[in-house]
């Protein structure tokens, strides 16, 4: 059975969305923020050390970037279904856009007509539906993707934007991750919700073995994002559309800069707390 190392990191409100995406990058399983702290998961596998020494000396340097210091990090391993019953009290069904509906496994709910309902469950790698950047690329994947395209899902974590395209009508969903207790969550969240015949997943770098698609979409960091952009643009087709997310405020106009510039057209713009996300075509 897996087991999980649970930190509790007690910090101002301040330090809160720095803190989740320095959680992110390092591979975390969910992050719930609270009124002094914030709670995340790291998986106990063979990469547990590395990411801790990621984790610590990324929260070290918050004081360099203006924002208040951690005070003190809990630690305490928990076995998977303890920390999947400690999240179930977190998550509840959340809609999104006109039409994406998120729904934890254990509860129930009476789809209205046109509902394209996503079902997860907590405990799992990134992507429940709370976190505002992955509730952006869901709005632009609700209104981007048609019947019958191929989209690519790059750092799926608990494939929740792959799973969306497929049920948006998507035609074939490619969708890697390079951690493997990501690619694990991906796959069982595929199986229940149904599409295993559309959405394929696997454990990749960035864009390695994915196919040229009419829609890219990858929610991960700015600096992922940045070192990515050549491989996106071999990967999407003319007139095709990539969608990127987990963008902080403080790094969105350097992203936009980017974006701004050829082979990239036709700009669209999302933003909800400290987080915004684009969508472009390439021309």
């Amino acid at each position: 059975m897996m087991q999980w190392l649970e930190l509790q990191i007690v910090v101002s409100p301040d330090s809160h969305e720095a803190v989740a995406e320095i959680c992110r990058q390092a591979g975390a399983q969910g992050v719930r923020l609270e009124e002094d702290r914030v709670i995340t998961g790291l998986p106990v596998t063979g990469q547990l050390e590395e990411r801790r020494q990621f984790l610590n000396a990324q929260l070290s340097r918050l004081s360099e970037w203006g924002l208040p210091p951690v005070q003190r990090i809990e630690e305490v391993i928990r076995d998977e279904s303890e920390w999947a019953e400690a999240w179930k009290q977190f998550f509840h069904v959340l809609r999104v856009g006109e039409r994406v509906v998120i729904k934890p496994s254990w509860e129930d709910y009476t789809p209205q007509e046109g509902d394209v309902v996503v079902e997860l469950d907590p405990g799992m790698a990134f992507g429940t539906g709370q976190h505002h950047s992955t509730q952006l690329c869901l709005e632009f994947l609700e209104n981007l993707v048609q019947p019958g395209m191929t989209v690519a899902d790059v750092g799926t974590g608990s494939g929740i934007l792959a799973i969306a395209a497929a049920k948006l009508g998507a035609g074939v969903v490619w969708a890697g991750d390079n951690d493997p207790v990501a690619v694990l969550t991906a796959q069982r969240n595929v199986a229940r919700n149904g599409v295993g015949q559309v959405v394929s997943v696997h454990l990749a770098e960035g864009c390695e073995g994915a196919p040229e698609c009419d829609l890219l979409v990858s929610n991960i960091t700015a600096e992922v994002i940045k070192s990515l952009l050549p491989d996106f643009m071999r990967c999407v087709r003319r007139g095709g559309w990539l969608i990127v997310g987990g963008i902080v405020q403080e790094r969105c106009e350097h992203i936009r800069a980017i974006l701004s510039q050829p082979p990239w057209q036709n700009m669209q713009y999302r933003h909800r707390g400290e987080w915004c996300a684009f969508a472009v075509q390439r021309g």
